[in-house]
């Protein structure tokens, strides 16, 4: 990886001009690119074929009566045809074949360590993927001080623009494989793609009194962005926030803030590459049907599965209604479907609202002990999201009428199946097309809290060094994902559940206390706790019971306890040695070996590092 990256900034201040109180102006000009190299190791399917097909040159052909060699090879010296049981033809048609039957080394596939070297490295491929990403950006703004309107202090004003360009571009796996047959997904290369934007921003703040019978200081501000995105065309963000400090003591800090996510060049443009749906359940599927709880998705299944299946002339019994089973449609799919993925250059930009009401309280009575409490409401709408095939063929199906859009990515042509997913091993799409789409939304609300408090012993006549507590912690009130196409007010609840290898405990905290005998050494004890999260819900798991043991429904909670020793050694140089994860903590054993990402999958492990400040 290879990384560059250029500033130049310039910035003036100056007193009074005319009716502006001051004036500061500052510009800035950057730009960053980086080009990065992938190299992929795989399999050559082909050769391991050829390598893995080995017999006993019995009259020496291939020189050496009684040894053992390729097949293909030996096919080869005696003038026979040399099969391409993939692709069809002869092998030798190529020179990608010609070269795999003279370059032929028998490979021992039984055992462990009974491979020559030389069988691995003829059977041994590597694709190589190189991406790279551009960046400018130039940005001013200029900011004052405007009238003092009723004595509670002066207006701010800022005004100013932005303009960046993004651009990107990606060598694919196709590329370096060539024509060979590797057991690696394929990849397209991607062309250079760019976007611009040309933004506006501006922000006013209001002071509305100051030492006043009201209050100590209160203050509202404002602030609009528009921007013009050669992609998605106009957007434009808007926030207000209002700053109230009844005493010194207190103070309480309120905003409703819009803003927007523009989808990237990769979500835009990324060109189809392959990729394999497996363990794919069919939503028209009769025992699929009928394993669906909600009536409604249910109905709507069994008449647009009879739609979609009339297309084709094809008739199936998708309710289950008749007394036989031999006219359902219950497809096996006994390996994975290819298909492909790639960018959607129709997405919209994310959009989003937020609400926050925080309160920060520092009591003179309490010296050095400060209070937070932070509450926030946030709503996102027209979530990019990448619905994998399962998820596009439930799509096409699972509303009051079929949904176009997911229908025409997902192609029901496969060979073996009538009215299968999938399509002949000659298509280049294959039997979907995943990509993203803007049909998911997301709600989270909670409280986040913290609290700072620094005591040195001086001060109650004692010499034994100064103590620094710090908590930080959130509650997660609810975390609601919708997904249902079909149902836009269905949603799942995330908050304290477990959710692929994601998990939202409902309560996260991280206590830290550092002790500083003096100036030169420092103690500090950290710990990150988690409360439990269900794995499995109670009311899903009466249904089966069986499934697991009564005390394996949730993770429990989990606390991890890190140890830090500082010494400075002198101003620009200090030594530090720890200990992360003391006590081993472990992610609860019934989550078997998938990684989840909050717990340490590490375990107990020493650090020792410096920090050397040369200036």
């Amino acid at each position: 990886r290879d990384i560059q990256r250029y500033v130049a900034g310039f910035e003036g201040s100056h007193g009074q001009v005319g009716f502006l109180k001051s004036l500061s102006w500052d510009l800035g000009y950057t730009y960053g690119k980086a080009e990065i190299e992938n190299i992929e190791r795989g399999v050559d399917t082909q050769r391991m074929a050829l390598a893995a097909d080995a017999v006993v040159d019995t009259a020496g052909v291939l020189g050496s009566p009684g040894a053992v060699v390729c097949r293909a090879s030996l096919l080869n010296a005696q003038g026979l045809p040399v099969g391409d049981q993939v692709r069809g033809g002869d092998l030798r048609d190529t020179e990608y074949g010609r070269q795999s039957i003279q370059q032929c080394t028998p490979l021992n596939i039984f055992g462990a360590g009974n491979q020559s070297a030389e069988a691995l490295q003829y059977v041994d491929a590597f694709v190589r993927v190189e991406e790279m990403n551009e960046q400018h950006q130039a940005i001013g703004s200029v900011s004052t001080e405007l009238w003092d309107l009723w004595g509670a202090g002066n207006l701010g004003f800022a005004v100013g623009g932005e303009w960046r360009k993004e651009t990107t571009s990606a060598i694919g796996r196709s590329a370096t494989a060539g024509d060979r047959l590797l057991f690696l997904n394929t990849g397209a290369d991607m062309p250079e793609v760019s976007y611009e934007s040309k933004e506006l921003f501006t922000e006013l703040s209001v002071p509305l009194f100051t030492d006043s019978r009201l209050g100590e200081y209160a203050e509202l501000s404002g602030s609009y962005r528009w921007a013009d995105y050669s992609t998605v065309g106009n957007v434009d963000v808007y926030g207000v926030n209002l700053v109230y400090r009844p005493i010194r003591d207190i103070t309480f800090k309120t905003s409703f803030n819009t803003s927007v996510r523009v989808p990237n060049l990769a979500e835009n443009f990324s060109p189809f590459g392959q990729t394999f749906a497996n363990g794919f359940v069919d939503p028209c599927a009769t025992s699929s049907i009928a394993a669906v709880n909600d009536q409604t998705i249910k109905n709507n299944r069994i008449a647009n599965c009879t739609a979609l299946a009339a297309q084709q002339g094809l008739t199936f019994d998708f309710a289950g209604d008749t007394a036989t089973n031999t006219d359902d449609f219950n497809p096996n799919y006994t390996s994975g479907i290819a298909g492909v993925f790639g960018g959607n250059p129709d997405l919209e930009p994310e959009e989003s609202e937020s609400f926050t009401f925080s309160t920060v309280l520092t009591p003179r009575f309490v010296p050095g002990l400060t209070l937070t409490m932070d509450y926030y409401e946030i709503r996102i709408d027209k979530v990019i999201a990448s619905v994998s095939a399962a998820g596009i063929a439930a799509n096409c199906v699972d509303g009051a009428q079929l949904n176009l859009e997911a229908c025409n990515s997902i192609f029901r042509n496969n060979p073996d199946i009538e009215f299968g997913v999938g399509a002949p091993s000659n298509d280049p799409i294959g039997g979907f097309i995943e990509r993203s789409f803007n049909y998911a939304a997301l709600e989270t609300r909670g409280l986040d809290f913290g609290a700072l408090y620094s005591w040195d012993t001086a001060d109650w006549g004692r010499n034994w060094g100064a103590f620094d507590y710090r908590l930080n912690g959130s509650w997660l009130i609810e975390q609601k994902q919708f997904l249902n196409e079909a149902d836009p007010s269905d949603f799942s609840e995330l908050a304290a559940f477990l959710s692929g290898t994601s998990i939202y405990p409902r309560i996260r905290a991280s206590s830290s206390l550092t002790w500083r005998p003096n100036d030169t050494w420092s103690v500090n004890w950290t710990a990150d706790w988690q409360s439990s999260v269900n794995i499995v819900r109670s009311r899903d798991f009466i249904n089966n019971a069986d499934s697991r043991g009564s005390d394996q429904l949730d993770t429990g909670s989990f606390t991890r306890h890190d140890f830090t020793v500082r010494y400075n050694v002198r101003d620009d140089l200090s030594v530090r040695a720890g200990v992360v994860n003391a006590f081993d903590a472990e992610q609860r054993d019934i989550l078997g070996t998938t990684i989840i990402s909050n717990y340490d999958p590490y375990g107990r492990r020493f650090f020792v590092g410096l920090n050397f400040r040369p200036w």
